[in-house]
């Protein structure tokens, strides 16, 4: 056999396994030798629509139980006292948090029925007075009346 009938060979033996796998029959044998990409091009997708968002509801309220401590009640009206001419009133209860105002001597402060016991620095109440709310040191304070 010469060279031009073996050449030959090989070109219909290639054609053939294209035909074949363009029929589909050499993907059946398990030869999946030849992929076919297509020219085409892909139609454009519509793109979803973005969900407008929603907002969540806002969480329940938490309610906790505060037990009042009888030595301070709420909404009783205290008196300044004791110290040499006005009493901070604070962000927290402590001397850490930041001066919010003061209460000058004599003046008058209503408990707001907040109490924090500090093993290191005492007693402190939640006040209101005519100008800020916070926290002051409730030694400084005495019951009007």
């Amino acid at each position: 056999m010469g060279l031009r009938a073996i050449i030959a060979c090989l070109v219909v033996a290639g054609l053939a396994f294209v035909a074949l796998s363009l029929a589909g029959i050499v993907s059946t044998w398990g030869l999946d030798w030849v992929t076919i990409e297509s020219e085409e091009p892909e139609p454009e997708s519509t793109p979803e629509p973005t969900p407008e968002p929603t907002e969540a509801p806002p969480p329940a309220p938490v309610v906790v139980e505060l037990e009042i401590d009888p030595r301070y009640p709420p909404d009783t009206q205290w008196t300044v006292f004791d110290v040499p001419s006005a009493l901070n009133i604070r962000a927290g209860p402590s001397t850490d948090h930041q001066i919010l105002g003061t209460a000058n001597l004599g003046s008058t402060v209503t408990l707001t029925g907040q109490v924090v016991e500090s093993p290191t620095s005492g007693t402190w109440v939640q006040v209101s007075s005519t100008t800020v709310d916070g926290w002051v040191f409730a030694a400084y304070l005495t019951p009007v009346g």
